[in-house]
């Protein structure tokens, strides 16, 4: 980015492609769908960046990530920082990796908002940021520039294209039309914080757009780009329901004027989707490729964690806004959310992937851009389906898998977390990988080898790749015996794409519809409502949730105006209250508020619970595991043994120096195979004291805790329950119950106590156990 930086801004740019070319291409996206001309409005409408202003425990995680690994990509040399500063985004010269550069779009996609949110915290947060890494100029100078570079030639295939125009026409791999949406997102968020932004954003991603349609005429739609064709409608209806109204008499930003353009982008969503991935015939069984019921052996985009975690996740909202049912719609994501419980399921990541789906095996991993992305699919499909639950999910992933993806000092990431690690570093079988096929490496990534396929051939609905290997069972792959360390030095998706987490779930926080506004997550802000909403009312939230069960809510309505706030109550919060008042849990619950301030007292009771029937399913020859797993509100609960922490490569000699970006191997001396006596449910005792040094401004730190559970447990001996083929890596838990009379003298240990910490103030943790009477 020192390009990027000193290089003044271009003028903004011209209209792009001619309104000929986009007439006919309205011709041919309208001629497929009698569908309605107009996107269903979503149940709620997240606030604009800019409104709501973090405060608290997710303030200190936002600037905790801008000083850090996040924020210093763009001013740093070590691995996968190139990806960012050289990236031919911002006129570098860094050649795309795996054929794409979809990186730089990737970290703009999280730290824009990060940016955005800290700013709206005002000047005290702005001024925490550390001035060695430049975020804001380093964001504002990049957004300049990709605006400045846009095509402004009036024809040909690439007029009005965003970045570097790779891949296209009809590549083979589908990421021309996938890789610029991250961008495209990128903009419009800057847009929300930064108004003045908002005309040069709005003409550059509608002249995008329009080129996409053009393209989508004649090009195939292959692997990336067919299982992420959601994200192509998320953009197109976001500018049909943001851009078009305030632009609707400005033709330098919209050439088709307002009814032309939402026509054209209505039928290119639809367009997109029909040439894409059968999502619905994918989880139902009825189409050729079909979602599997076991782990996956050979790497294929259709069964890739991260393409169902965007795609999958995000088909039943985007089917709703373009036309089907309300009813359809929740169908279709209980569908989906149904059979990832069933057969892929893990307590800390919704579902298991180290890159394609891997079972119920609690040492198989989960890839960190699966939960960023997961996160991003349920925060819109709460968004647009309304339903409660959804969130319910979204916090699982945000207080669980996401802060276990990093060190709690946020400088070095996991490419996959296990829900059992107790080695996060390299370890291999003694075996060959020509012995042990487990051993696939990531360069299979870079190369897109899909298992079971032809060279070159498609894999979109009506390619040849259609064959699922189920072989592994429990075996961890190699991404789970190589890619589980703490470190930078990973394939370059996560390292650039973790940083939407936490921005995009602290935005999600607060959406409106008509005169009300929602609560989705009690986070700790301020936050001011559009004039709509009470005549701008303003929200003040104070709580430390999830690390207590309350929060006080003050509303200030101005005079003459009412609103109406509505609170999600969790699923797990059973006798839930609002002022005194008995509140359902799994539903969002309607306060009626008329002008004044109001105070909203929220209890949420949070008891243990214990949760049965985790790990792998069983068969004929085999009984299910039966594992359990302990949570308390949407917290999940983890042994976490005393860790051995050493730096394996440092990156000293790429400067400037970074001494935190590094890569970790952690391991423990500690004893980690106990089973849970569940003979008496009431023994299992939460403490609620903290360890002496934590606080808010580290709320995951893997040294501390905020509270705990003390569950009576004994250790089970190594010939029980121990390594999996003579590696670091836990073998799968035992069948519960275990009946430790049966078993041979020394099989389990006398009954003691153990005490379970959050999840995501592990590095190394148990969080599924076996379990006896």
């Amino acid at each position: 980015l020192v390009h990027c930086i000193r290089t003044p801004p271009p003028p903004p740019p011209g209209q792009g492609a001619g309104a000929e070319i986009m007439l006919a291409v309205i011709n041919q996206v309208l001629s497929l769908s009698a569908e309605p001309p107009l996107p269903v409005p979503p149940a709620w409408t997240p606030l604009p960046l800019g409104l709501l202003a973090p405060r608290g425990w997710a303030l200190e995680q936002l600037l905790l990530q801008a000083n850090s690994l996040s924020g210093y990509m763009p001013l740093s040399t070590f691995p996968g920082a190139d990806t960012v500063n050289q990236s031919v985004w911002v006129g570098g010269t860094a050649a795309p990796k795996g054929g794409t550069d979809q990186w730089l779009p990737y970290w703009a996609n999280g730290n824009v908002p990060l940016l955005m949110l800290l700013r709206a915290a005002g000047p005290a947060a702005v001024a925490r940021l550390d001035p060695a890494a430049q975020l804001g100029p380093v964001v504002d100078r990049m957004m300049q520039y990709v605006l400045g570079h846009v095509n402004r030639s009036k024809s040909g295939p690439g007029a009005g294209w965003i970045g570097p125009f790779l891949n296209e026409p009809g590549d083979t791999n589908g990421h021309g039309l996938w890789d610029p949406l991250n961008m495209c997102r990128a903009l419009l968020m800057y847009s929300e914080g930064e108004p003045s932004s908002r005309p040069a954003v709005a003409a550059a991603v509608v002249a995008h757009l329009t080129a996409e349609a053009r393209l989508l005429e004649s090009d195939p739609v292959y692997k990336w780009a067919a299982t992420r064709w959601p994200t192509f409608v998320q953009v197109c209806l976001y500018v049909v329901d943001h851009v078009v109204p305030q632009f609707a008499g400005a033709r330098a930003v919209l050439p088709l004027g307002a009814a032309g353009t939402t026509k054209l982008l209505m039928g290119a969503s639809r367009l997109f989707r029909a040439k894409g991935m059968d999502w619905r015939g994918y989880y139902n069984g009825s189409s050729a490729v079909r979602f599997p019921t076991g782990p996956v052996a050979g790497w294929n985009t259709h069964d890739h964690g991260v393409n169902n975690a965007e795609g999958a996740l995000a088909w039943p909202a985007m089917d709703r806004r373009l036309g089907a049912a309300q009813g359809e719609a929740d169908a279709a994501m209980t569908l989906v959310l149904s059979r990832l419980d069933e057969y892929q399921g893990q307590p800390n990541a919704l579902f298991c992937a180290d890159e394609v789906f891997c079972g119920r095996a609690p040492h198989r991993g989960t890839e960190t851009c699966a939960v960023v992305e997961a996160m991003a699919s349920l925060e819109q499909a709460f968004s647009v389906l309304g339903d409660p639950s959804l969130v319910d999910r979204l916090e699982a992933l945000a207080f669980n898998a996401l802060p276990a993806a990093l060190t709690d000092d946020m400088w070095t990431h996991v490419y996959v977390q296990q829900a059992n690690s107790v080695f996060a570093g390299d370890t291999h079988p003694p075996l060959s990988e020509e012995q042990d096929p487990s051993r696939r490496r990531h360069s299979l990534h870079y190369r897109h080898v899909e298992g079971g396929c032809t060279a070159g051939s498609a894999d979109g609905p009506a390619g040849g790749c259609r064959a699922h290997r189920h072989s592994l069972h429990d075996v961890p792959s190699g991404e789970d015996q190589t890619a589980n360390f703490y470190g930078v030095s990973h394939f370059p998706c996560c390292i650039t794409n973790f940083p939407q987490g936490w921005p995009k779930f602290v935005a999600s926080a607060v959406l409106t519809h008509g005169n009300a506004f929602a609560v989705a997550s009690f986070l700790p802000l301020n936050a001011t409502l559009p004039d709509a909403v009470g005549g701008g009312a303003t929200l003040l939230i104070e709580t430390s949730y999830p690390f207590a069960g309350e929060a006080v809510l003050t509303v200030s309505v101005p005079q003459g105006h009412s609103t109406t706030a509505y609170l999600r109550i969790p699923g797990w919060a059973a006798g839930a209250s609002v002022n005194g008042q008995r509140a359902a849990n799994g539903t969002v619950h309607a306060v009626p508020l008329g002008s004044g301030l109001a105070t909203l007292r929220v209890r949420l009771p949070q008891p243990i619970r214990v949760e049965r029937g985790w790990g792998v399913l069983g068969n004929v020859s085999s009984p299910p595991a039966d594992a359990a797993v302990v949570r308390r509100g949407p917290l999940l609960f983890s042994l976490r043994p005393a860790e051995q922490r050493r730096v394996v490569r440092d990156y000293r000699r790429l400067l400037p120096y970074r001494p935190l970006a590094v890569d970790y191997e952690i391991s423990t001396r500690e004893a980690w195979s106990f089973a849970l006596d569940l003979s008496d449910l009431g023994a299992l005792r939460f403490e609620p004291l903290a360890s002496p040094g934590w606080a808010e401004s580290l709320p995951f730190s893997t040294s501390e805790y905020p509270f705990s559970v003390r569950v009576p447990a004994r250790l089970l001996s190594n010939a029980t329950w121990g390594y999996w083929r003579g590696t670091n890596i836990t073998a799968q838990p035992p069948a519960s119950p275990i009946d430790c009379d049966a078993l041979p003298s020394g099989a389990c240990g006398p009954l003691e106590q153990i005490r379970l910490v959050p999840f995501g103030s592990t590095n190394l943790r148990i969080a599924v156990f076996p379990w006896s009477h």
